[in-house]
Parts: structure tokens; C-alpha cells; sequence
């Protein structure tokens, strides 16, 4: 049982040895001056200073053409581009990294660039005001009705239509928050946005009263707000305490399993684990593996990694130690493993010798030969090195000794000058009487 237990753990410690990992472009070296994770398979992208985004796989989701990310608010960002009639909403990233580009032209409209209650309150290409949805739909509006708009709370949006201010709901429809006085008064031109039920409106002699959208009632008179500025919502800050300022959120990059890290060698990047080469250095830039990505940049380019657990790049000598004589010629072999995620490649292996000269070699399967002819018994140590994709993918020496054989030359046996036989088979031993 011991004997057993020695030899799984023999041949335990000799698989583990050898086990390696390797990895592939997920997405291939781009035009990219910036690339970063958002999300396991949702990337931000710069180009020449515009923003866009992909997939982990390159596929484009929103072409780098836009200018702006505004801040999440309500879990949901605009994405905008400035054209010739102002900035653009391109489409609405929302923050678990979902994004809808819209094909029709919508603009926003100052202090009013944020989703509230799921609409946002714009202006389309002809200057009409309305809403739309996360995904670019028209909601209400854009029939030329309203010449002020505010965002929707709680339902109900304050618009302005003619010389005075209505409420309405998200099918446009005003009979729902008509304000209604006990008695005859004079009529409304301004309110407030909804704030927990509550809207201000006042009249032209700034008369003040509230109006309950939850009851619908008639409107009650009240007292002027001691400060009659407005938030962000078009609320009076004495009542909600909230700030002219959007609380927008910065987009951050999601957290994930953060795997291998980069290590440096002469101001390049590569990776490895335990004492195994992963990849050799060759990144001018290369960020951690999180979610099994990790972003690079070499060349000017930048692209995305995906590591592959598993037997890595591999090889071994099945004989290092040759005889030869003079003028002969010996071949040499080596194999070398490759990881099934690279078998269906196009691998260039090189070897070279300690000049740096690139030596011919024949592939039988995963077995390599080439020819030498040594010219005195020495060791040499050749570069083995394999490519594919634009990266180096392993490198490691290998090691031969060539012995040469010691010829014993045998002088010539004379012959008999009598007899003409050689002298051991001459009777006389070459001396005849």
C-alpha cells in the first residue's frame, strides 16, 4: 500500500510539473487606443478619442463614435454624440452593462440629461418636444403641443402648453392631473414637479396652492415656500432637500475572479504561474486576468487575452547525447506538446543555434527532427521558440552533447620479400635460407 502511495504521488508531482496553461486572443489586436472592462464580456473602447463599445469577442455593440458617457442615474446612462443641432443621445447604457443605440435623432434639453420615472424628456431633430423609452421609442409629445418640458416624477410631468402649465401622465393625458380650484380663481401658470404625492402650483399673482396627484382633489391654498428654488427634479429644495446637481454615479468596472497578474521583464509584460511561463514577455501593457480576460497592448494595438486552464506548451529530448566520426552527420529530436486549444493553429517553431541562425527542421506529428554535423565533441544549446497569432507563445533551450570517436589505426602487417605472403602467415617469418 505505501509502495503504491509512493508511486501516485511520484507520478502525482511529475504531472503537475509539467501542467501549464496557455492562452488565446479573444479579441484580436485592434486600432484600440484605450480598452476596458466594464463587465465579463462587455468592453468600453476609445479611438481617437471617441467612445464605443464590444464584446469580448470584438463584436461591435456600439461603433466608437460617441463623445460622452453621462453618469448613471436610475441605473441608467446616456451615451451621446455632438452633431450640428447639439448633443445627440445616441442610445442608454444601463448599469448591469445593457445597451440600446437609437436609430431616430433625439437631443437633450439642459439640466434634463438623465432617465427619470424610465423616460428621458428631449427635443427630436425638427426642435419638438417629448419622451422616450430606455430603447428610443417616442412615448408622448412631439406633436408640438408643449414649448417647456420637464422629467416625469412619480408618473405625472409638469409641460408647459400655451401661456401655462399642466400636469401629465405617460399617455399624455391631462383629465388625470387637471387642476381644479373651489370656486372661480385665476388661472395656473406654473407648478412643480411631483414629490411624494405633492405639486405647487401657483397663479399669476403668486398665490400658492397644493394639488394631491394621489387624490386628485381640488386645489388647497397654502403658504409661499420660504425658498422657492428649484432641484433637479423641478421641486422646490426647501421641501425635498435635494441639490440643483444630478446625483449621477460613475460608471465603474464590475468586480469578478481575478486570476493570474502580469509580471515585468526588461519593460515587457508577460505571465506565468508557480514557476511555469505562461506566455513570454512581449506586452508594453497588460492588466491582471479577471473573469479569464485580461487587456493587452504591444505594437501600438491593444486586445483582449483569454486564459485557458490546462497542459500548456510543453517539450522534451528523447536523446541528448550523440557519437559521431568525422564528417557525419547526426540527427537530432525533440517533441513538443501543444495544447489542444492551439493544435488546430498555424504554429511556427523555430530553433536556433548559439549564433542565432534558424535551423531546418522536419515535423513528423508532435516530433521534430534536423541534421547536424559537429565538427569536434562539444555541448550546444539551441532556442526553441513557437508562434502563432502574433504571439510568442513558449520558449526554452534545449540541450545536445556531441562525442567524437577515437579512430585506432592499425599499421599495415609487411609482407615476405621471398615468398610474397604476409609475414604471420609466411613459414619462415619472412627470413628464408
Amino acid at each position: 500500500m505505501k509502495k503504491y502511495f509512493l508511486s501516485f504521488f511520484l507520478l502525482l508531482i511529475f504531472y503537475t510539473s509539467v501542467l501549464s496553461q496557455t492562452a488565446v486572443w479573444q479579441m484580436p489586436l485592434s486600432n484600440y487606443n484605450e480598452i476596458s472592462r466594464l463587465d465579463k464580456n462587455f468592453f468600453k473602447v476609445v479611438q481617437n478619442g471617441k467612445i464605443g463599445f464590444v464584446n469580448a469577442d470584438g463584436t461591435i455593440v456600439a461603433p466608437a463614435v460617441n463623445d460622452e458617457i453621462i453618469g448613471f442615474y436610475e441605473n441608467k446612462a446616456l451615451v451621446t454624440q455632438t452633431d450640428g443641432h447639439g448633443e445627440r443621445v445616441m442610445g442608454c447604457l444601463s448599469s448591469n452593462y445593457t445597451y440600446y443605440g437609437f436609430a431616430k435623432k433625439y437631443y437633450t434639453l439642459n439640466g434634463q440629461k438623465f432617465f427619470s420615472d424610465n423616460l428621458l424628456s428631449v427635443s427630436d431633430e425638427n426642435g419638438k418636444l417629448g419622451y422616450i423609452d430606455t430603447k428610443g421609442n417616442e412615448v408622448v409629445g412631439f406633436d408640438g403641443k408643449y414649448s417647456r418640458i420637464k422629467p416625469f416624477t412619480e408618473g405625472y410631468a409638469a409641460v408647459k402648453k400655451g401661456n401655462k402649465y399642466i400636469l401629465i401622465d405617460k399617455n399624455g393625458d391631462e383629465d388625470k392631473a387637471k387642476f381644479l380650484y373651489s370656486g372661480s380663481g385665476d388661472p395656473v401658470i406654473g407648478c412643480t414637479n411631483a414629490y411624494n404625492g405633492i405639486v405647487y402650483v401657483y397663479d399669476k399673482y403668486h398665490k400658492f396652492f397644493i394639488y394631491n396627484t394621489k387624490t386628485a382633489a381640488r386645489l388647497v391654498s397654502t403658504k409661499e415656500p420660504r425658498n422657492t428654488e428649484t432641484d433637479y427634479l423641478y421641486c422646490y429644495q426647501v421641501v425635498t432637500g435635494r441639490s440643483k446637481e444630478v446625483p449621477y454615479k460613475k460608471m465603474e468596472k464590475t468586480d469578478g475572479r481575478m486570476g493570474l497578474s502580469p509580471f515585468n521583464s526588461n519593460g515587457l509584460y508577460g505571465y506565468q504561474k508557480g514557476n511555469q511561463i505562461v506566455l513570454p514577455p512581449q506586452f508594453s501593457y497588460a492588466t491582471p486576468f479577471i473573469d479569464d480576460y485580461a487587456v493587452v497592448s504591444m505594437d501600438g494595438k491593444m486586445g483582449v487575452l483569454r486564459f485557458v486552464e490546462g497542459p500548456g506548451f510543453s517539450s522534451n529530448v528523447p536523446e541528448d547525447h550523440f557519437s559521431f566520426t568525422a564528417g557525419q552527420e547526426v540527427t537530432c529530436r525533440f517533441n513538443l506538446n501543444v495544447p489542444s486549444v492551439w493544435r488546430n493553429k498555424d504554429l511556427d517553431v523555430v530553433l536556433k543555434d548559439e549564433n542565432g541562425t534558424s535551423i531546418l527542421l522536419n515535423r513528423s506529428s508532435d516530433t521534430f527532427s534536423f541534421r547536424q554535423k559537429p565538427l569536434s565533441s562539444c555541448h550546444k544549446v539551441y532556442k526553441l521558440s513557437v508562434h502563432s497569432d502574433g504571439l510568442r507563445l513558449f520558449e526554452t533551450t534545449l540541450d545536445y552533447w556531441y562525442q567524437k570517436k577515437v579512430e585506432v589505426i592499425t599499421p599495415k602487417e609487411k609482407r615476405c620479400p621471398t615468398c610474397g605472403k604476409l609475414i604471420s602467415e609466411c613459414e619462415y617469418y619472412g627470413v628464408h635460407y
